[in-house]
């Protein structure tokens, strides 16, 4: 039996994919704002902070950090939606 390209992509590839394509655009805007944020606020903005963590502002940090904070946001919310599918008897 073949798998046909609409079995492939449907299911929890799609929703992984999804995933991993909405953090690497977190990291894309992050480094976008880490580019742009000390051109256009017009002030020498060296460091920024966030919970008590200071850190440069740099690309690769703003990268990271929208990286991070999508990825465990996000990913957090499709474990808790895997979690409460098991208990759906009606689920496909």
């Amino acid at each position: 039996m073949t798998a046909t390209v609409s079995d492939r992509l449907r299911g929890r590839r799609v929703v992984v994919g999804i995933y991993l394509a909405v953090v690497a655009l977190a990291g894309v805007f992050g480094a976008a704002v880490g580019v742009l944020l000390p051109v256009e606020s017009g002030r020498d903005i060296q460091q920024a902070s966030f919970a008590g963590i200071e850190f440069a502002v740099t690309p690769l940090n703003f990268a990271i950090y929208g990286i991070v904070m999508v990825g465990v946001g996000l990913g957090l919310l499709l474990l808790a939606v895997r979690f409460v599918s098991r208990f759906d008897d009606e689920a496909v």
